[in-house]
């Protein structure tokens, strides 16, 4: 809990900090955070917006898991990406969602190599969202001319992206290369003594990999479907906030902007890019330094700083979670039900 107010003050402080450059003294004025257009569709769209980015990662691990006959709850699914979540954001550029999502699915019962299949799957899913949509929301912003960001900005996006594309493509189509780092580490004088449990790790995650790739093209789409929702919504979020204060940036300028500044973000080794973020939106967007600070900052508490909210009583749901049941492998039979014995007659 200390940790997590630590990390909690430290991100706000990097926010405010990333305002204020922005802002000014603007951020402390009361007036700011007055509402200018307190639209009741745009709330009603920032509400559904705000639960969508939250909930429809939940449906992506429980997609992933059900295709390797890991059945999880949807309750289940999301208390471990909420778990994940809050384990990225106390962690600088989210190193820890990783190791977060393997614990938290392992305390549902999953095995641990299949824990780290869903890791890196739902990495390249992201991945990919962002190899289309980062490209395509700079090649907007460059030939509207409504928002422009810095030069050095556009080229590291680019070069992020393809990254990503590589990276994406290397963990999907070459699945033994994480069995081999893990076969690696097992032979590690350190952890000789965890050799036969390395190895069934690796076992379980080439299991993974492949039935990652034997999915139908129908739960294929709707993983990629349930991807851009997720971080779509997040991006509407700030349209939203934008709008109730005033400002008149339209919502393709909006997602074709987060587009390319969250994928430079996971380069920032700050938890949740903190302080880049606000101050790069703010610079981008410049409209009304009150405005446009009260409006950041709300989107920024909305679809990131809440985490530490919920996600401390997530990981007490979770705790107190029931392992799955485990059912037979296909074409074994169950355990027989032992019989009773007959009771001796009495004297």
């Amino acid at each position: 809990m200390k940790r997590a107010l630590a990390m909690l003050a430290s991100s706000l402080a990097l926010g405010f900090g990333g305002l204020y450059l922005v802002a000014g003294g603007a951020l402390f004025e009361a007036e700011t955070y007055r509402m200018q257009d307190p639209s009741l569709g745009l709330l009603a769209l920032c509400g559904l917006a705000l639960v969508a980015q939250w909930m429809a990662p939940g449906i992506k691990l429980q997609l992933l898991c059900r295709g390797q006959s890991v059945f999880l709850t949807y309750r289940s699914a999301l208390l471990a990406h909420l778990v994940a979540v809050l384990g990225a954001a106390l962690t600088p550029s989210n190193t820890g969602g990783a190791p977060a999502t393997v614990v938290a699915l392992g305390r549902l019962g999953v095995p641990a190599g299949k824990g780290i299949g869903v890791v890196v799957q739902v990495f390249v899913l992201d991945l990919v969202f962002f190899s289309w949509s980062a490209p395509l929301g700079l090649f907007y912003l460059i030939y509207s001319d409504i928002i422009s960001l810095p030069r050095q900005a556009e080229v590291f996006a680019l070069v992020a992206v393809g990254l990503a594309v590589a990276v994406a493509l290397v963990l999907s189509r070459r699945p033994k290369l994480v069995s081999r780092v893990i076969l690696a580490v097992a032979k590690r004088p350190l952890f000789r003594r965890f050799d036969d449990r390395l190895i069934s790790v690796a076992r379980d995650y080439t299991r993974s990999a492949r039935a990652y790739r034997r999915m139908s093209g129908a739960d294929w789409m709707r993983l990629h479907v349930v991807t851009a929702v997720g971080w779509l919504a997040g991006f509407v979020i700030l349209w939203c906030t934008l709008g109730l204060y005033g400002s008149e940036v339209g919502l393709f300028t909006v997602l074709a902007l987060l587009g390319s500044l969250t994928m430079i973000s996971h380069f920032i080794p700050t938890p949740g890019g903190s302080g880049f973020m606000e101050a790069s939106v703010a610079l981008a967007v410049g409209t009304g330094a009150g405005g446009m600070a009260a409006a950041v900052l709300s989107w920024r508490l909305l679809s990131f700083y809440l985490i530490f909210l919920i996600g401390p009583a997530a990981g007490w749901l979770l705790y107190f979670s029931k392992p799955l049941s485990r059912p037979p492998a296909s074409g074994q039979a169950p355990p027989p039900v032992p019989k009773k014995r007959p009771e001796e007659p009495s004297a």
